[in-house]
């Protein structure tokens, strides 16, 4: 059959996707993309993109028998995905780095890796599906909604996917792991790759966004809505809408309060009840659209998250009942069934008038 390159991680997902190509007679070549530099710290398991990740992609390789590169885009890493988060946090923006990790780095790095070598085909080991709708592809979510991954894949488009292989989205990750145990692939057994894995080795994504930007490390007043201060902050890198955990409260307050702005300029964070951070609407930046927008659409805002009815007015998403806080720079997609159908980034969030 035909050759197709496989993204090697280091995990277990993405060693089983080769595997699963090489048994159906394909000519896998596995490629390992170089994200970032990585530290003793990076040794420990989770890690998907150290030192240790592209030496079990190496095994893994030369276990299943298949060729392996190694293709170094830190620079596009570094720009795209480290820098971009930075930049986000120090501007009280929560993005999902994941996400440009994906659009802007990996899967262009392999198409266009793809196109170099002649081979049309690209797969990963995401927990995601392909659906033919309409004359054309959608992506779909994963069979197993505790690992599905569409969310962070949500701008790939039919010409993506037209090339995109997910083996593993009709599969559970027991099934994987068993899969591999099976193939003596000795990742079987690998904990799962983490969020934020570039900031791991600095601590945290507030340690990696206060050391490069030391303003947004300096703690600051939480002021309720009455204008009270009511505590401290330990700085916005630390902080995202929302939250509760890990804010120093003077005060007592006779309800629970949650932060609901950050100002970037004053380092002031405001707080309010939960039903007064809850959202009415949104407004989005750079959206994309996969078809026209049907009628019973639900948006997803957080990874694995659960979804909410809403209907959409041009790039304003409108939530039928109040929905939950949301930040600028979270993404904001949408479903119909389990087909996604588009989404983009909040750059406005309209909260929820709650009653006095």
């Amino acid at each position: 059959m035909a050759k197709i390159l496989v993204a090697l991680s280091g995990g277990v997902d993405s060693a089983v996707t080769a595997l699963t190509f090489k048994q159906q007679g394909w000519d896998p070549i596995g490629i390992h993309l170089r994200l970032f530099d990585s530290d003793p710290e990076s040794l420990e398991e989770g890690i998907c993109c150290g030192d240790q990740a592209a030496e079990d992609a190496r095994q893994v390789a030369a276990r299943v028998d298949i060729p392996f590169y190694v293709r170094d885009v830190r620079d596009d890493f570094t720009r795209e995905v480290a820098q971009f988060t930075i930049d986000s946090y120090a501007a009280a923006r929560t993005p999902n780095p994941c996400l440009n990790c994906n659009h802007r780095v990996r899967i262009p790095a392999l198409l266009k890796l793809a196109d170099s070598l002649g081979i049309k085909y690209v797969a990963t080991g995401h927990y995601v599906r392909r659906v033919w709708h309409d004359e054309k592809w959608f992506l779909a979510e994963g069979e197993d909604p505790r690992r599905d991954q569409s969310y962070a894949l949500y701008r790939l488009t039919h010409d993506d996917l037209s090339r995109l292989q997910f083996p593993l989205g009709e599969m559970d990750k027991q099934t994987v792991r068993d899969l591999a145990l099976s193939g003596n692939l000795h990742v079987h057994s690998k904990a799962s790759s983490v969020d934020l894995c570039f900031a791991k080795t600095a601590g945290g994504v507030g340690n990696l966004v206060s050391e490069a930007r030391p303003e947004t490390g300096k703690p600051g007043p939480m002021i309720d809505e009455g204008g009270r201060i009511v505590g401290e902050h330990p700085g916005i890198a630390y902080v995202t809408i929302g939250q509760r955990r890990g804010l120093q409260w003077n005060v007592t307050t006779p309800e629970r309060k949650f932060v609901s702005s950050i100002d970037p300029e004053s380092g002031a964070v405001r707080v309010a009840t939960r039903d007064r951070i809850l959202t009415s609407a949104a407004v989005l930046e750079d959206p994309i659209w996969h078809s026209e927008i049907p009628d019973d659409i639900e948006a997803r805002v957080r990874y694995q998250g659960p979804r909410f009815p809403v209907r959409l007015d041009g790039d304003r998403v409108d939530f039928i009942e109040p929905g939950p806080p949301l930040a600028t720079g979270q993404a904001v997609v949408l479903y119909s069934g389990n087909r996604l159908i588009g989404g983009g980034i909040a750059r406005q969030v309209i909260p929820h008038e709650a009653p006095e």
